[in-house]
């Protein structure tokens, strides 16, 4: 009798659960990501023209600045290359080729379904005497084209334009893609690009900041100024790890906030060679995305890995006054300059 009782027990239990459980094969399952995407482009052109006297215009800054969205579906941007001494800490300069003025280049900030009308100038002979004229292109990782059409190297003196739509929010990285790419990025042809969800970001922040991690591999010249070495990128031995170009220089000048505030990080790791474990001591990331994208969420975390071309968007509070030393938690990286301080008051 027990037995049967049992065996009554076991099946009332198991018509129960078939009458309440989910049938998987026939729930909708509502996918964010689930909008129509816009693939490829109309063809890109290269021609001449006048150059105009700024370098870049558009929904752009320079980190740790984040550009305001521009309104309206069609975005135009212009990036122009360039040759220009740059000084990444006193008494370290280099002819670098940035995009823009600075290196990394400016952020660029779109939302999703926003065609980007781009525009890109190679102005590398206008610096004919201390660095040689070259060819130059742009990879955007946030743009679903033909990369032998709109990422094409463009000469020296000319101009591309071509157009892309922002199919995916996230953080992503933009760069040279002429050979040799390695030698191209080292030279400091690199930056970022903020895709926002058409309806904005989730949730409510006080203070939003741009963070870019780059290596440089340097050596001094005869006449104390510095040249790019390329058998030490090859190894994999940069001289400086820096966040937004200049290491180490949140320590002398640190980022202000207020503590209590909520804080969102824009975080890229542009490399060009090794990865950075992003961590703030005194905080933990209350949200992490990565990739910068909503759906990719995690929570609670003390370190973000990123490898070379990944980002991510973090979000946080600094729960007190006080001093939070932000670094690559690979400490050789923080002894080359992934450091920096922020201050909570």
């Amino acid at each position: 009798m027990k037995n049967i009782a049992l065996s009554a027990t076991l099946l009332f239990i198991a018509f129960l659960f078939a009458c309440t459980a989910p049938e998987p094969e026939n729930t909708p399952v509502h996918d964010p990501m689930d909008y129509e995407k816009v693939l490829g482009a109309p063809e890109a052109v290269v021609e001449t023209e006048d150059f105009p006297e700024n370098t870049i215009s558009g929904p752009l800054a320079y980190a740790p600045d984040v550009p305001k969205l521009n309104t309206g579906d069609v975005v135009h941007v212009r990036i122009d290359v360039q040759h220009k001494l740059i000084e990444i800490k006193e008494g370290v300069k280099f002819w670098a080729w940035p995009f823009g003025d600075d290196v990394p280049g400016p952020v660029l900030r779109v939302k999703v379904g926003q065609r980007v009308i781009f525009k890109m100038a190679n102005r590398s002979m206008e610096t004919i005497e201390f660095s040689p004229p070259m060819p130059h292109s742009i990879d955007f990782h946030a743009a679903l084209v033909s990369p032998s059409d709109k990422y094409r190297s463009v000469p020296p003196g000319q101009t591309i334009t071509f157009e892309w739509v922002a199919n995916y929010p996230g953080v992503f990285m933009y760069h040279c893609g002429t050979t040799s790419i390695l030698q191209h990025m080292v030279y400091g042809m690199v930056g970022m690009t903020i895709v926002e969800p058409k309806d904005g970001f989730p949730g409510e922040v006080d203070r939003e900041i741009a963070l870019i991690q780059n290596e440089y591999y340097l050596k001094e010249k005869e006449d104390g100024t510095y040249m790019v070495d390329f058998d030490a990128a090859r190894k994999k031995q940069p001289m400086f790890v820096a966040f937004n170009g200049k290491p180490a220089q949140y320590v002398q000048n640190p980022i202000k906030v207020k503590a209590g505030e909520r804080i969102r990080l824009y975080l890229l790791n542009v490399g060009p060679n090794d990865q950075s474990s992003f961590h703030i001591v005194g905080t933990l990331f209350d949200k992490v995305w990565w990739d910068g994208n909503p759906v990719n969420e995690m929570r609670g975390m003390q370190t973000v890995l990123l490898g070379a071309s990944s980002g991510a968007i973090v979000e946080f509070t600094l729960p007190e006054p006080g001093t939070y030393p932000f670094v690559d938690h690979e400490f050789a990286d923080v002894e080359a300059g992934a450091v920096g301080l922020f201050i909570a008051e």
